[in-house]
């Protein structure tokens, strides 16, 4: 499942997430055909293929696109430009030293990064983004845009929504679901269902409210 012609273009490098994109391309000896910056500054480790939003020119360019950001808002948008622009969506991008069950499934656009463990029956959507170390069990299903942050545990049969976010190091226990736009806080544990668009955190995790203003997502998301 690695992007075709063994190229790929970088779209959207601002999140500092970025050089995770780079060092699972290296690892696969993809070629990353250019790296478009969209506001921000870049976070490349090798800038020789930088270039600007205003300077890209996509006609020019054969290879497929992977959009770089950790904040599923922000992905998404960045996808929805790509596509705007009439590129075409990659493969999912799963780095060598991931384990995937030989039954899942990963849509396209979506980044697997290194030491992730993804069990049997499970179902990624496109544009996902699973951190290092993170560990989904059997019957996963992962909506579009969803972003799970490194060393999450989410056990058998847990379900979540589009655009939902599980945040470092969080448990997720079996047979829950995560509502489509909700946040699990970092370092938490989740033994019951969160509804759609909520913030959880703690152990326990309970709804709370969420100061976007505090969050590191305001940033990437550049609001």
């Amino acid at each position: 499942m690695s992007p075709r012609n063994d190229r790929l273009i970088l779209f959207g490098v601002r999140s500092p997430l970025v050089v995770e994109y780079e060092e699972t391309c290296y690892r696969l000896g993809i070629g990353i055909a250019v790296a478009v910056s969209v506001k921000g500054t870049p976070r490349l480790i090798d800038r020789a293929s930088l270039c600007d939003l205003a300077d890209f020119d996509p006609k020019a360019m054969a290879a497929p696109f992977i959009a770089c950001a950790f904040s599923p808002k922000r992905r998404k948008a960045l996808m929805e430009m790509a596509a705007g622009l009439g590129l075409e969506a990659a493969p999912a991008l799963i780095d060598p030293h991931a384990v995937l069950a030989r039954t899942a499934r990963v849509g396209d656009g979506s980044f697997i990064n290194a030491g992730v463990v993804i069990g049997a029956l499970s179902l990624l959507g496109d544009g996902v983004l699973v951190n290092r170390a993170a560990s989904l069990g059997h019957h996963t299903v992962l909506g579009d845009h969803v972003s799970i942050g490194p060393g999450a545990t989410l056990a058998g049969n847990v379900h979540v929504g589009d655009g939902a976010m599980i945040g470092a190091g969080a448990v997720v226990l079996p047979d829950l679901r995560i509502g489509a736009g909700a946040v699990v806080a970092a370092g938490s544990l989740v033994r019951r269902h969160v509804a759609e668009g909520a913030f959880v955190a703690g152990n326990p995790a309970n709804e709370r409210p969420f100061d976007a203003a505090r969050s590191s997502l305001h940033v990437e998301d550049g609001e």
